[in-house]
């Protein structure tokens, strides 16, 4: 997740004038990771706190209070340059693979199309992930990142968010091929949204329902159905949070950790290394599992303290597997300017069963600088 890219990137629905933006977010780390079992690791990291990216945005007048929008927004490694599709993807990829769509917007709403992240992927202008201090930032063991089932980002998506009334917002999603749509209807993998939030005074809240269809999986895949909802309130010297997430036929684990899905593309048809699940011909059938995160920020020496506590447990359905979870994240950020801060964190978490040894069992800890413009 990006703490920053959802305010750069994101365009009034009241703008009235035409303009094009260039705008993006800069994150440079060092991170030490240790998993167990395994040997310690120090490396030049990127994207921690921010979400490293650039992007073009742009809105055109056309009178009566509607306006034309596109947004066009690629991540990048700082460390080495290399582009990346996906918060969670090893492998290069072209020019704007994080958002890019285009779309209307005026009193009733906003409507956009194109590829866009998904109500619970923690990135993008439709994101409503929430009720977290640290959310998917620094470390996923201690943030969501390390328990919850995140939507990611979704191509040929249609999407529309309402005006907010009285604090009340609502936003829906479809995607008619979260990887392709060249094929007829019934053979494309579909994605499904529809989330609202709740913001009044000191309080925010959010509630969404997703679900992944998987039709254009090689095998008859169940159909994954997330529910996921968060509140924060800020109690002026301190601000409480907390969120909790169901998901039913998941695809994988926490964190991506994978088990034998047998997929036509994007999911793993032999056991993870860090997953520890046994290998099976076809999982179908998925996992089912509830997460849950609590936390607190307070300010502190002129900046921001953070801590949170995670935990998940879950079964894979084929074959009665169990796993769980639990990490304890803190973080601390400190502005240098309204642009740029530095940040720093520390992260221990256990897990069990087919997620022992995987890479939400150790400890980590982080320090570096973001700037945005």
């Amino acid at each position: 997740m990006s703490h920053a890219s959802s305010a750069i990137a994101n365009i009034p629905m009241d703008a009235t004038t035409s303009s094009i933006t260039l705008f993006g977010e800069l994150d440079a780390g060092i991170k030490l990771h240790k998993t167990k079992g395994k040997s310690a690791t120090v490396e030049l990291t990127s994207g921690n706190w921010y979400w490293t990216s650039w992007g073009i945005k742009g809105v055109e007048d056309i009178g009566n209070g509607n306006a034309v929008i596109f947004t066009l927004q690629q991540a990048f490694r700082l460390n080495n340059g290399e582009s990346i599709a996906t918060n969670h993807s090893t492998s290069s990829s072209g020019g704007f693979n994080n958002q890019a769509f285009l779309g209307l917007q005026g009193h009733w709403g906003r409507l956009t199309f194109g590829r866009q992240g998904g109500l619970s992927s923690g990135d993008g202008d439709y994101s409503m992930l929430g009720g977290s201090a640290i959310g998917t930032g620094m470390s996923v063991i201690g943030d969501l990142q390390g328990v919850f089932y995140l939507t990611g980002w979704q191509n040929n998506s249609i999407a529309y968010r309402t005006q907010e009334w009285n604090g009340l917002q609502f936003t829906v999603m479809y995607s008619n091929g979260v990887s392709s749509d060249t094929d007829k209807w019934s053979k494309n993998s579909h994605y499904y949204g529809l989330g609202m939030t709740y913001d009044v005074g000191n309080f925010n809240s959010n509630l969404m329902y997703e679900m992944e269809d998987h039709k254009g999986n090689t095998t008859k895949i169940d159909k994954t159905n997330i529910i996921t909802a968060g509140a924060s309130y800020d109690f002026g010297s301190f601000t409480l949070y907390g969120a909790y997430q169901y998901t039913q036929h998941a695809t994988r684990m926490p964190n991506y950790n994978q088990f034998p899905v047998n997929a036509s593309s994007g999911a793993s048809t032999s056991a993870s290394a860090t997953s520890g699940a046994s290998a099976a011909s076809s999982y179908t059938k998925g996992a089912n599992q509830n997460a849950a995160s609590i936390s607190v920020a307070t300010p502190l020496w002129g900046g921001n303290l953070m801590l949170q506590l995670n935990g998940v447990k879950g079964k894979i359905k084929d074959d009665g597997t169990k796993y769980s979870a639990w990490s304890v994240g803190s973080a601390y950020t400190y502005p240098l300017s309204k642009r740029t801060l530095l940040y720093g964190g520390v992260a221990y978490g256990n897990a069990y069963k087919a997620l022992d040894g995987s890479d939400l069992d150790g400890y980590t800890a982080v320090v570096g600088m973001a700037t945005s413009f």
